[in-house]
């Protein structure tokens, strides 16, 4: 049996079951002629690979998306499980076998990156080896390079921290070339500075102008696909924060060439919803977060509960608690509770902690000693509003350096504002350090909760830390 490649090519594409083909052929013919049609297969089902633009499957609405060429700036919003994320890193990566994109940076960020581990570096690794593409990329620690079109992702953070480095990132990409693809993750936090630098640099990154009659003659010398005129597009990914975010707001400025589309998991074709996330939603209908969390609307964490959603955390046997800052609400009346709160920086997360007693500081002052005598503070602070100088003798009795701070503006405005920048620095309290109350108190904060004393001390704390500032704006509209 002889065949030429054409006649295989058309036999294999005709083929259900090549494994059983194969066989077939071995058992009929020789073991020599099946090995033979077996290798023409695999080069043939590699070249396929290649040619085939739509790699993925991803729902018919991103795709659909995705395809309209006037869609420059795109943002999906929306609740868990509707997999914008994973959407818009298929197509990243189909594209990146585009000649048209041939030396290209396809930029994935995070307003905030302090290592690759916060980005989504491992989700494009992962796509990459599930569909069988690891012969045509080049995978490092902080890089995937598609080897045929020398297409690099890189990751990257507009911010390094929250302090005074933060916008140290931003700057660097002022430095990269030929940006034709952006792909911005939890672009909720997005800040209006961090998006005033980025629109303007990539829009010119690498970009050259010709004249009308220059491009002409420019295309008729080398042909449509040799001529580079391919304009960067931008895709974001987000679940809100505020009814208008700053992302929304700067995308509706582009006109007929953004498109913002809300989806849930809901809204998705049934194949593509992901039954346990459908039962994980059924079961949390009801809480407080549930609306944000799977309807996408905006966030409690900023517009009603700072903290509700903050990861809580247990510290194992043996684990030594880092050196911190301590900072005390102090109730001097007792009707309301004395608040004694640690913070911590760590290794890219922040872990935070306290204690309460429904108590005048006065009257718990040995108690307040014993807990700071359970962790390595650097700086004790206190709230000296309505009490003045008074601890500062009380804890001198026990050895203890007590700092009075005054503090001034609007305490719930303070709480917010700071509660969602410790949130995007990896905010995480432990619960084996906390008492309960402590705990409660600041989980469940809101507006209208009765005792604001645990989140407040917590937010002193963090200011006084150095880990946040209180001159810090959060720009939207609750």
């Amino acid at each position: 049996m002889t065949s030429t490649p054409n006649e295989v090519l058309k036999l294999i594409s005709s083929i259900d079951n090549i494994d059983e083909f194969v066989s077939k052929i071995g058992l009929r013919h020789s073991v020599q002629e099946a090995r033979h049609i077996q290798r023409m297969i695999r080069a043939f089902a590699k070249k396929m690979l290649l040619a085939t633009k739509d790699k993925f499957s991803i729902p018919p609405l991103y795709r659909k998306l995705f395809g309209d060429a006037a869609a420059k700036y795109i943002v999906l919003k929306g609740g868990r499980g509707s997999g914008k994320t994973f959407a818009i890193i298929c197509y990243m990566l189909e594209r990146s076998f585009d000649e048209k994109y041939r030396d290209s940076l396809f930029l994935i960020l995070r307003e905030i990156q302090n290592s690759i581990e916060d980005s989504v570096y491992s989700v494009v690794v992962d796509l990459v080896k599930q569909a069988g593409l690891e012969a045509y990329f080049k995978i490092t620690n902080n890089k995937v390079i598609n080897k045929l079109t020398n297409v690099e992702f890189a990751f990257t953070g507009l911010r390094a921290t929250g302090g005074k480095t933060a916008f140290s990132q931003v700057n660097k990409i002022k430095g990269k070339h030929k940006v034709r693809m952006v792909f911005m993750d939890e672009a909720q936090d997005a800040s209006e500075d961090s998006l005033n630098v980025l629109f303007p640099t990539v829009n010119r990154s690498g970009q050259v102008s010709f004249t009308a009659e220059y491009e002409r003659l420019l295309r008729l010398a080398f042909g449509e696909e040799e001529v580079d005129v391919t304009e960067a597009r931008f895709f974001f990914a987000m679940n809100p924060n505020f009814a208008e975010d700053p992302i929304i707001t700067k995308v509706r400025t582009f006109g007929e060439n953004a498109r913002i589309e809300h989806i849930n998991i809901f809204d998705l074709p049934v194949r593509y919803q992901d039954p346990q996330l459908l039962a994980q939603a059924k079961a949390e209908m009801g809480e407080v977060y549930y609306d944000h969390v799977w309807l996408g609307k905006p966030s409690p964490k900023i517009s009603g509960y700072p903290f509700m959603e903050t990861p809580v955390v247990q510290a194992d046997d043996g684990d030594e608690p880092p050196a911190c800052t301590a900072f005390l609400d102090v109730s001097y009346k007792g009707g309301d509770f004395t608040s004694l709160s640690f913070i911590a920086q760590v290794r890219g997360y922040v872990f935070a902690w306290g204690r309460c007693w429904h108590q005048a500081w006065n009257h718990v002052v040995e108690e307040i000693v014993d807990e700071l005598n359970r962790f390595p503070w650097l700086e004790f602070f206190y709230e000296d509003n309505g009490v003045g100088t008074a601890p500062q003798d009380y804890f001198a009795v026990h050895g203890v350096d007590a700092i009075p701070r005054t503090t001034l503006g609007d305490k719930h405005d303070r709480i917010f504002r700071v509660g969602a920048y410790l949130n995007l620095m990896r905010l995480r309290f432990v619960s084996t350090w906390c008492c309960q109350t402590w705990l409660s108190h600041t989980l469940k904060f809101n507006k209208e909760a009765e005792y604001d004393d645990a989140p407040d001390s917590l937010t002193n704390a963090a200011i006084r830390a150095g880990i946040v500032s209180d001159k810090m704006k959060i720009r939207g509209r609750r």
